[in-house]
């Protein structure tokens, strides 16, 4: 088989209906979007997975659908491009993601091959390894899509406004929260930020001005007084509960409309909370271009607005985010998260996938090679 040549047949996770997971063979290169690819589509070898709270919550969880191929993020090798695919090429190393564990029987990360949209795919610098490129793509372009397709938050290396503004980014710690202090800082914006107070140092080393113990009983006050008469106008919630919501919608400017975005989708009660705060839900799953529902439960139409920010992001933005990389440190302007390398490939997936489900894990991503 040459390299460029696509098995009949490839290893993959299948969701199963008693939330587990398995792997199978699937009848990868005889599928008819695989034969016949479109367009706007690309098909890599899978070198390297990354592992999302989504993957365990579709997988281990009531999220998922029995008989679709699970996981979202994967890096590796592009062996054959659509025909309106132009930032990538045969043999380019890249990463990307994938809506997996919902309805593509055929199709997800977590397999020896994927098939993704170029729109959310992106080519990987020399110095970046498969598991760093495999860590970045749902976490980062989530904080894209909150940043400047929902807050319209001006786009990285926009010069800065003569007084900037604040962003607060509750939950610091998290992958989302990795990469949104980062894009902060480069888009010139004061990042405050809520963590464990274990965490704070590695925060404020990647751009974070203030930071704050979320369990602290006065947080909402600290935050305010920090903050001054302005007050805070953005704000990301990347853990999404109603408490996290409420707390951070209570932290925002009490002179001026300010505007919260979270990652799950927020309360009633906290939508109403504040008439002068708006509260969004982003899902980056919109940037894929199509109709979907989400967790079995939302319906979504396709956003194809979104789709060509993140075709502008992915071939504009991000080369120059990523530019300089050296494996281990990052880039001047990006640095990575820690990375926890899991053994076992495939096989032993469903490991890691019970790591992130009982919350065994730190402010680490946690990755899979895949041979």
């Amino acid at each position: 088989m040459s390299t460029h040549e696509i098995p009949t047949n490839i290893k993959a996770i299948q969701v199963q209906s008693d939330r587990t997971v398995k792997v199978i063979e699937i009848p990868f290169g005889q599928d008819e979007l695989v034969k016949n690819l479109p367009e706007d589509q690309l098909i890599i070898r899978v070198r390297a997975v990354g592992l999302n709270p989504t993957d365990w919550k579709h997988g281990l969880g009531d999220w998922g659908t029995g008989g679709t191929i699970l996981g979202c993020d994967a890096a590796g090798d592009v062996v054959k491009v659509g025909s309106a695919v132009k930032h990538l090429k045969v043999g380019d190393r890249v990463a990307g993601f994938n809506y997996g564990g919902s309805f593509q029987t055929n199709n997800g990360a977590y397999a020896e091959y994927v098939r993704l949209i170029s729109a959310v795919t992106f080519k990987l610098p020399d110095g970046i390894t498969y598991e760093e490129g495999a860590s970045l793509p749902v976490p980062h372009l989530t904080a894209v899509q909150v940043f400047y397709m929902r807050l319209n938050i001006p786009k990285p290396f926009t010069p800065p406004a003569a007084e900037k503004e604040i962003i607060l980014i509750w939950g610091g710690s998290t992958a989302v929260g990795h990469s949104a202090i980062q894009l902060a800082r480069i888009s010139g914006l004061r990042v405050f930020v809520t963590a464990s107070p274990s965490v704070h140092d590695e925060l404020k080393a990647l751009g974070a001005e203030q930071t704050f113990d979320y369990r602290a009983t006065d947080v909402v006050k600290q935050i305010q007084a920090a903050a001054g008469e302005r007050g805070i106008i953005y704000a990301v919630d990347t853990v999404g509960e109603k408490s996290t919501n409420d707390s951070t919608i209570d932290a925002l400017s009490l002179s001026r409309n300010s505007h919260l975005v979270s990652i799950l989708p927020p309360d009633p009660a906290s939508v109403s909370r504040r008439k002068e705060v708006k509260v969004d839900f982003s899902l980056v799953y919109t940037l894929l271009g199509f109709d979907f529902t989400f967790a079995n439960a939302f319906k979504y139409e396709a956003i194809p607005e979104d789709k060509k920010l993140s075709l502008e992001y992915v071939t504009t933005f991000i080369p120059r985010v990523l530019e300089g990389w050296k494996a281990g440190e990052g880039s001047s302007l990006f640095k990575p998260q820690r990375l926890r390398k899991l053994e076992g490939g495939l096989e032993r997936i469903e490991e890691g996938l019970k790591i992130m489900r009982d919350g065994k894990y730190g402010r680490e991503k946690l990755v899979y090679v895949i041979a």
